[in-house]
């Protein structure tokens, strides 16, 4: 049997139906279609499909901003509504093409990328309807954060060079008044951020401006050596005058605005509910993160079940541990004893350290694939302590080949390392440093599929490799190792719970706030700023870990049924690791070939 989509899509667009509801269509027969795959050489389809790929590769590239282009507004994502429009509207012609190519035809690797594109273009024709929801200065989430990265990394060969640079350093005022041009539309459709947040959002906004020569837009005598010494003195003196004159107070207008009229209409309430739309939206965001089409309530569901069954699991490491308080008692004896804080910043670091160390044996049991790149630990930069609650991982890079979590170091007096086990096995081994380090090093995998990032996919693997931490053995040794991923656990899972509830089903912060303190571990300060994360900066975001550790861990569980004694962990692992990021719902349909042996004879064309 062989799917005639385009002959689907023609008919689901005539029947009217909404474009998620024609997504939800498609999607059912993309994986009826991956179990009839067949591994054939290259076709018609597999030819449609390559220039597809190659249209959506040559628009990513002429659309990306760059100092050679300027950086004038519309070349800024999320700042200009006409060019959401034109977006969603290139998107659209996207899954109309992607119509004609019959999944049936492809190999496994082609459907893989067939799939992983659907999905990326699907969401994006829709997503100029939310373009308003989406706020540009808040922390995470903000392209403010990398707004610095063009100019950091640009070379200079030539006095052209120097001229581009300067054109596009006077263009970042024209780019800044962009987000107060956005933020006053936002509020002329009564879309602002909560009181809160604002609180997080100026201390960040303010931490771009700084004056020369410590600004990372200034430019050291070491980049233009390549010029002239005269020609390059006057051009840093350009550049340093361009600063202080244009650039800082471009953003400091900017601090004004958001300190004083914006704040001035600033609801006390949370979550995008609130807005006319928003809970379409937040619906939309669930799909877009997790790839899965389950309502908040159900989210909410799963996540009370995981917390009572974490607790059940936490009360037994507190009978082992021979704690003889109450299980409330060992709660806050495991959130307060001196034990779990350190001395320094540079203590988190050597603990987190210290938990590879005893790892890196064991990885050979469980793994055949693995980066070449080295990897570390390295303290954020303070500018961002403010407003980020733990860190991040870092990916190797030509200036910096060593993947690194970049970890909060700030007021380690009341930071406690409880979890720095658990969450360096998330973030480095076996958790993102394998996964997206090996995606970068990978010569079988296309730019395109490289390059591709899915939240649960992606955090459903470092949350997974965490939980298989402790089937290796690290957390056997000390019962307090089990408990901080356990506390780490019930962290993630109580996100599905205050996620959804701020945001689809009316909660207020404060009921969120409770319900962490009674359920996790995090200090006041964590969930001050993780409660305002979910609810006004990545809403739907952290729902990804929980959901997509779970279906890696169901997935798993079914091939070792249906393999008994045969199944074998580090080819499972491989098989999960080498093809890239994926949706879940692709995910599922991944491995039932793996289950069907059809991967054997997958051809890595169109990887």
């Amino acid at each position: 049997m062989i799917l005639h989509l385009r002959d689907l899509g023609r008919i689901l667009r005539a029947m009217r139906l909404s474009l998620g509801r024609r997504i939800a269509l498609l999607g059912g027969l993309i994986a009826a279609g991956a179990g009839l795959l067949l591994a054939q050489g290259p076709n018609a389809d597999a030819a449609r499909l390559a220039s597809v790929v190659d249209e959506y590769m040559a628009h990513a590239a002429a659309a990306g901003g760059s100092l050679a282009r300027g950086l004038s507004p519309d070349r800024v994502a999320g700042l200009s509504v006409q060019r959401a429009h034109e977006e969603s509207a290139w998107a659209a012609e996207m899954v109309k093409k992607l119509a004609d190519v019959h999944p049936a035809e492809l190999t496994h690797d082609q459907w893989i990328t067939y799939s992983d594109l659907l999905f990326d273009v699907t969401g994006t024709a829709d997503a100029d309807r939310y373009f308003w929801f989406v706020t540009p200065v808040t922390p995470y989430s903000s392209p403010l954060r990398v707004l610095t990265t063009p100019f950091e990394s640009f070379q200079f060969k030539t006095a052209t060079d120097a001229e581009t640079y300067l054109d596009a350093l006077n263009q970042v005022p024209i780019v800044i008044g962009g987000y107060e041009a956005k933020l006053r539309g936002q509020m002329q459709r009564g879309i602002v951020l909560p009181a809160d947040e604002i609180q997080l959002v100026l201390p960040f906004v303010r931490t771009l401006v700084v004056d020369p020569p410590r600004s990372a837009f200034s430019v050291a005598a070491s980049r233009v050596t390549a010029l002239p010494s005269d020609a390059a003195t006057r051009f840093q003196r350009n550049v340093d005058d361009t600063i202080r004159q244009a650039v800082n107070p471009s953003i400091q207008r900017l601090v004004t605005f958001i300190d004083t009229t914006y704040r001035a209409h600033a609801p006390a309430g949370v979550g995008v509910s609130q807005y006319a739309g928003g809970a379409d939206y937040y619906r939309y965001l669930i799909h877009q993160h997790t790839g899965l089409d389950l309502t908040p309530q159900q989210i909410q569901d799963i996540g009370v079940a995981e917390v009572a069954r974490l607790e059940g699991e936490l009360d037994k490491v507190r009978a082992a541990a021979g704690f003889s308080g109450s299980f409330a008692e060992f709660r806050t004896f495991l959130k307060t004893d001196r034990r779990f804080f350190p001395k320094s910043s540079e203590d988190i670091g050597v603990t987190m350290m210290a938990a590879i160390r005893r790892i890196e044996p064991k990885i050979d049991t469980y793994f055949t694939l693995m980066p070449k790149a080295p990897y570390g630990v390295k303290r954020l930069d303070e500018s961002l302590e403010q407003s980020m609650t733990y860190g991040y991982y870092q990916l190797p890079s030509a200036a910096d080949p060593i993947g690194l979590y970049r970890f909060n170091g700030s007021q380690p007096e009341s930071r406690s390392v409880l979890m720095a086990p658990a969450t360096i096995y998330h973030e480095l081994i076996p958790g993102h440093h394998f996964q997206l380090a090996l995606r970068r090093e990978s010569t079988t995998l296309s730019p395109f599929r490289r390059n591709l990032m899915h939240t649960a996919f992606t955090e459903g693997w470092a949350e997974y490799a965490s939980d298989l931490a402790g089937e290796m053995g690290m957390y056997d040794a000390d019962p307090y190792a089990r408990a901080g991923r356990l506390a780490m656990d019930l962290f993630l899972s109580s996100r599905l719970v205050v996620d959804t509830g701020m945001n689809a089903l009316g909660w207020p912060r404060d009921r969120a706030m409770t319900y962490m303190r009674d359920h996790t571990l995090e200090s006041d300060v964590q969930i001050n700023t993780e409660t305002l994360r979910y609810s006004s900066d990545m809403p739907g975001q952290a729902l990804a870990y929980k959901l997509g550790s779970r279906e890696i861990h169901q997935l798993r569980d079914k091939v070792k049924q249906a393999q008994g004694s045969a199944f074998d962990i580090r080819k499972f692992h491989a098989y999960l690791l080498e093809y890239g990021s994926m949706p879940l719902g692709t995910l599922d349909e991944h491995v039932a070939c793996y289950l069907s042996e059809h991967h054997k004879a997958a051809s890595n064309q169109g990887r």
